[in-house]
């Protein structure tokens, strides 16, 4: 029925008139066949008013596939309309809308809650194993809860269904790019609030190929792409915070990744607010914490706090807070940047691990290390440590703190480091922003407890030992002793027979011998120092001798720090140069690879269709040919029955097709010799049937023969009766005839007389008629005429307008190139004033340096001159 709908507004009006009649399926037919139609691919209003329609039913009948149909033909119509991402942007949030009402509205009324879902494994699966048991165990239709929450599930599939094809609608559209940005959000919420774990999985790799295809993976920061560059942070930024929530920390890694790479951009690095870059870095500093990777989560909450500190900073330049608000709103996060730092386990240093390019272990902690921010290398724990201690971090930490750093990195005091350590635990452990980093820093005070004692003693109790360490269990620290001794932090043995700890390594015994040695040293000099006051007048000339040497040489080591720096930044600049180029490459290599494996893809696609058309069409020609040689059979079998009735006139006999030979016999029976068999048994049954019909005729001759010599006397009679017979009625209706037509004519004579008499009046009537008729005509020709006048007018002024603009438009395209032309030209000019400039300085200091080293020479030629003279 739908077919024979030519305009819109008929399908709409016949839509509602189904939908009034409750045919909902016949309606959504009619709307889709409309939005389908090659017929309408010009938008209109009216459209957009069908889509809206048609997605208002699917969702009634909860048919997302249907949906998605209808947007994406509906896209097709509305991209080449200037009003089109306007109406695409209504329909979608309409649809949306729409969904998540049905939703809220199938949660109140199943009683349930986000969590009654959070089980179910799957919303894309259909039917789970346990869902079909239990629909066949409770069959009782009583049970509308299980039939509230089987509605409400139903409903949630459909959403989230709702929104993948939104934003399989919505991609790559520059102009929809704000639509696609809050389905994702929106989506992302989705997950969150109903604990969508797989769902969660399965958008991620949807955006991840969303934007792998997008014309322009890594978007760079012009005046053009602000908004989509912001749009596409924005999304990641939620992606990132969904997974953190969802505790998918694997997928949260990847989120970061992602973030980064367009983050890192070089084009993009100043196109960001200090906002996303601190959820970026507290993110990631919780997917490491979670990952026990201590030394990247301290690197991350470092560029955290830095970040904090330079937003306090403003607010304190611009008066909106004093110094002692910003330091105190930087408390805990000072606190936590401590104690991450000094969390971070020592590091062991493997002899001729820095030759090992390789090392999978070092490659990924350099991708980790890219990701808060060391490009070009690994950071360590010294580095971390001695950052937060030059940035004054320690004056900010909570005042029970302030003393641990010294007590772990500079104190040496191993019989009372457990006991001063106690107090910093037990203010950390009661605190719920620190708590978390109590069990790392008991590994770090034992580790440096550990090793203390092993540069006091050789031998201890593990009874004393366990004294010095009680604030953890004595099962924990021999576990942990294990473990160090395995990492080759310590040398030491557990002598549970004897109940001590032994220490002892050549290796160690060196190094903590040679440290003991240089402190005993120092220590020696300071007290002969006190003793011989002559040494330090030495000491004091061989200083200034130093010093006048030093200021001899100063313009050489000038000259060589110059150098130097010049080939820092010379190397700086390369390595930036080298790593745009390595980005620009390997964007190059994934799209190239990328696109290989597409085309490998559609190749084994073609040749997999291929093979299942020809086996389907050699299948067809086979069912083909089985069917034909059945028929032929079935023939044959018949003309044989046929024969045989022929032969045994009323002898019963029984039509078999199909029993005696089976498909298999029948293939092997040659199609030819079943035609040939046929030909020939046909040719009997026809000879037969000739010499049937021969007799029969001869038979009929003879009869005609006899029965019309037996007629002839009784005809001649018949002819003398039906001649009078016909006489009789021809005289009594013709008689008849005449009476009838006098009659008539009478009649008609009376009536010419009555109308003669109108004459007059009818002409007069014509004439009236056909002047009023003329006057009509006259009139609408001239209104024709004018409308005709006006109309040209109309269509003159239209064109004057349009060349009108067009000429406008061409002068504003010719001012605005001219513009650019001369932009262009001034930015040339000061590129070349500004190389100048650079020439010019790089030449002066060139000839600086030339006279410099002349006056060295100059110098140094005249001082030997005097010395052989003298």
């Amino acid at each position: 029925m739908a077919n024979f709908i030519q305009r819109p507004e008929n399908a709409l009006k016949r839509c509602e008139e189904l939908i009034y009649v409750g045919q909902k399926e016949a309606a959504l037919n009619v709307l889709d066949s409309v939005i389908k139609s090659k017929r309408h691919r010009q938008w209109t209003p009216i459209l957009e008013d069908i889509i809206k329609k048609l997605l208002s039913l699917c969702t009634e009948s909860r048919q997302p596939r249907r949906a998605k149909d209808g947007l994406i033909h509906y896209r097709g119509i509305a991209a080449a309309n200037p009003s089109g991402p306007e109406s695409i942007l209504k329909v979608v949030t309409s649809f949306i809308s729409d969904g998540e009402k049905a939703v809220l509205e199938a949660e109140s009324k199943a009683g349930l809650g986000a969590e009654a879902v959070a089980n179910l494994a799957d919303l894309e699966a259909e039917q789970t194993p346990e869902t079909m048991m239990l629909s066949v165990l409770s069959n009782d239709l009583s049970d509308t809860g299980r039939a509230d929450r089987d509605n409400y599930v139903q409903w949630l599939r459909f959403l989230w269904e709702s929104y993948r094809t939104c934003l399989e609608v919505l991609k790559n559209n520059s102009k929809l790019e704000d639509l696609y940005a809050d389905t994702a959000k929106k989506t992302f919420d989705f997950c969150v609030r109903y604990k969508r774990k797989t769902e969660f999985r399965r958008l991620k790799d949807l955006l991840k190929t969303h934007l792998q295809n997008a014309p322009h993976a890594h978007l760079a920061a012009t005046a053009g792409s602000d908004v989509s560059l912001r749009l596409k942070v924005d999304v990641r930024v939620e992606q990132l915070n969904a997974a953190t929530q969802l505790d998918l920390w694997q997928l949260a890694f990847e989120s970061a990744e992602e973030l980064h790479s367009i983050i890192s951009h070089p084009a993009n690095r100043k196109a960001f607010k200090s906002k996303v870059m601190m959820t970026y870095y507290d993110k990631i500093s919780q997917v490491f914490w979670v990952s026990e990777n201590y030394l990247f989560h301290a690197c991350a909450m470092q560029k955290f706090y830095n970040i904090n500190d330079k937003q306090r900073s403003r607010e304190v330049s611009k008066g909106e807070a004093t110094r002692e608000q910003a330091n105190k709103s930087l408390q805990v996060l000072a606190s936590q940047l401590v104690l991450g730092a000094l969390a971070v386990p020592h590091h062991v240093h493997r002899p001729g691990a820095e030759f090992e390019s390789a090392d999978p272990e070092k490659e990924k902690h350099q991708r980790m290390a890219a990701l808060v921010g060391h490009h070009h290398h690994v950071p360590h724990r010294r580095n971390v440590v001695a950052d937060v201690v030059q940035r004054n971090v320690l004056s900010l930490v909570f005042p029970e703190l302030q003393g641990l750093h010294d007590l772990l990195e500079k104190e040496f005091d191993p019989l009372s480091l457990g006991e001063r350590f106690k107090p910093t635990l037990a203010f950390i452990e009661g605190n719920k922003d620190l708590c978390k980093y109590a069990a790392p820093l008991k590994k770090t005070v034992l580790l440096k407890l550990v090793q203390q004692l092993g540069c006091v003693y050789q031998t201890i109790q593990i009874s004393d030992f366990a004294k010095l360490a009680d604030f953890m269990s004595l099962h924990d620290c021999e576990k942990f002793i294990v473990e160090v001794v395995a990492r080759g932090q310590v040398a030491v043995r557990l002598d549970h027979k004897n109940g001590t700890l032994v220490y002892g390594d050549h290796s160690f015994e060196g190094d903590r011998t040679r440290g003991q040695l240089t402190n005993f040293g120092k220590g020696l000099q300071s007290v002969l120092a006190m003793v011989q006051t002559d040494l330090r007048v030495e000491a004091r000339r061989q200083k200034a001798e130093a010093f006048k040497q030093l200021s001899e040489s100063l313009d050489d080591e000038r000259k060589m720090m110059i150098r130097r720096r010049q080939q820092i930044e010379e190397r700086k600049e390369e390595v930036e140069r080298e790593m745009a180029l390595k980005l620009i490459e390997d964007d190059k290599r994934k799209k190239e690879e990328e696109e290989v494996r597409r085309l490998t893809e559609e190749q084994r696609k073609e040749d997999e269709q291929r093979k299942r058309e020809e086996d389907k069409k050699k299948k067809d020609r086979e069912e083909k040919e089985l069917a034909e040689k059945k028929r032929l059979k079935e023939q044959l079998d018949a003309l044989k029955v046929q024969d045989k009735k022929n032969k045994a006139a009323g002898a019963p006999a029984e039509l078999k097709v199909g029993e005696e030979d089976d498909e298999e016999e029948l293939k092997k029976i040659d199609k030819t010799a079943l035609m040939q068999a046929k030909k020939e048994q046909e040719e009997k049954l026809k000879r037969e049937a000739e010499e049937r019909v021969a007799l029969s005729v001869q038979k009929l001759d003879h009869l005609e023969r006899a029965r019309r010599e037996s007629e002839r006397g009784l005809l001649q009679q018949l002819f003398v009766t039906q001649k009078e017979e016909d006489k009789v009625r021809w005289e009594r209706e013709s008689k008849q005839f005449m009476e009838n037509h006098r009659k008539k004519f009478d009649e008609d004579k009376k009536k010419k007389k009555d109308l003669v008499r109108m004459a007059g009046d009818k002409s007069a009537y014509e004439a009236i008629l056909v002047k009023r008729r003329e006057e009509e005509f006259e009139r609408e020709k001239a209104g024709y005429r004018e409308h005709v006048k006006k109309e040209r007018a109309r269509a003159k002024k239209e064109k004057e307008e349009r060349e009108r603009k067009e000429r406008e438009e061409q002068e504003r395209r010719e001012r605005e190139e001219e513009e650019k032309r001369k932009i262009f030209e001034e930015e040339r000019r000061k590129r070349e004033e500004q190389r100048a400039q650079l020439d010019a300085a790089t030449e002066k200091q060139r000839q600086r340096e030339a006279e410099i080293e002349a006056k060295q020479q100059a110098a140094s030629g005249g001082g030997g001159g005097g010395d052989r003279g003298g």
